[in-house]
């Protein structure tokens, strides 16, 4: 019963400190998400609000973009802490095999759920127009283009980097891409809370599959991609610089469903093969993750 009871006493001073250390890495890569995202979002308000005519919020937003993306890079002041950004925003380049499998396994996959989000009624209803969608067409692809770049790196740079990449190593990769996955839902409820319970499944699905990317190929440059032409898409049909037509009849979602089964297996198969490219990459990382699981 002593030996028991010590156990205890030597499991909850651990369990505390990895509850410590998680409730760290969320609240940092959540930090990162919203330093990159709101001021953009602010810009765009000032802009619409005062000057509409006259788009400096988009030459700004770019700078600003620009100058975050080098600091979370590891460029900048502190010094001290360089090394450490540039470890979590993990913005590193990959070999070209890596990069092509990558950037398939996740198209496909991405593809997929756009299919099977079709194919059960999500797009019956057109989404609502934004408040940019009267403005000069030139305005709105500039303004689609920074606004996308800017949510991508926001979030794959916040969560798949700052956030995902430390708990890897604290609980591994499983956990560490459900958690951040769980968050990408989370920052979604500025839509409405409608909204995102209908689309929860949809994001928390894309999430592990930017999550998988990043951890399999140690790096958000990949995701990072994906994640901007997505949201392009959905920013240009949010603007009506992009019209749909709303899929109707058991046959045509047969076929979707039927058409995102295929992508999904490609997906797999793509997966498969950049595991096999990427394995001793990751296992240098895993063996230092599990000497500070121990």
């Amino acid at each position: 019963m002593k030996i028991v009871h010590d156990r205890n006493l030597n499991v909850r001073p651990r369990v505390l400190e990895i509850a410590g250390t998680l409730s760290k890495y969320v609240g940092l890569g959540l930090a990162v998400t919203v330093a990159v995202a709101v001021p953009w979002s602010a810009l765009v308000a000032l802009d619409l609000r005062f000057s509409p005519r006259l788009p400096w919020a988009i030459p700004a937003g770019m700078a600003y973009m620009c100058a975050a993306t080098a600091y979370l890079n590891g460029s900048g002041w502190p010094k001290s802490t360089a090394a450490a950004r540039k470890r979590y925003f993990r913005a590193q380049p990959l070999v070209l095999a890596e990069f092509n499998w990558a950037l398939l396994a996740g198209l496909a996959a991405v593809t997929c759920l756009w299919l099977l989000y079709a194919a059960f009624g999500y797009l019956s209803t057109p989404p609502p127009r934004a408040s940019e969608a009267g403005l000069p067409l030139i305005v709105l692809l500039g303004a689609a283009l920074v606004a996308a770049a800017v949510t991508a790196i926001a979030e794959e740079g916040g969560l798949r980097g700052f956030m995902q990449t430390p708990l890897e190593r604290l609980l591994g990769p499983a956990p560490a891409i459900a958690i951040s996955s769980f968050f990408f839902v989370l920052i979604h409820l500025s839509h409405g809370v409608a909204e995102l319970a209908r689309n929860a499944p949809f994001y928390f699905a894309a999430g592990c599959v930017y999550g998988l990317l990043a951890y399999l190929t140690r790096s958000i440059l990949p995701s990072l991609i994906l994640h901007f032409l997505g949201d392009v898409l959905v920013f240009a049909l949010k603007s009506s610089l992009v019209h749909y037509t709303s899929p109707s009849g058991s046959m045509n979602r047969v076929s979707l469903v039927a058409s995102a089964l295929l992508l999904a297996g490609a997906s797999w198969a793509a997966f498969f093969r950049l595991a096999r490219l990427t394995s001793s990459k990751r296992s240098r990382v895993s063996a230092e993750g599990a000497r500070l699981r121990q």
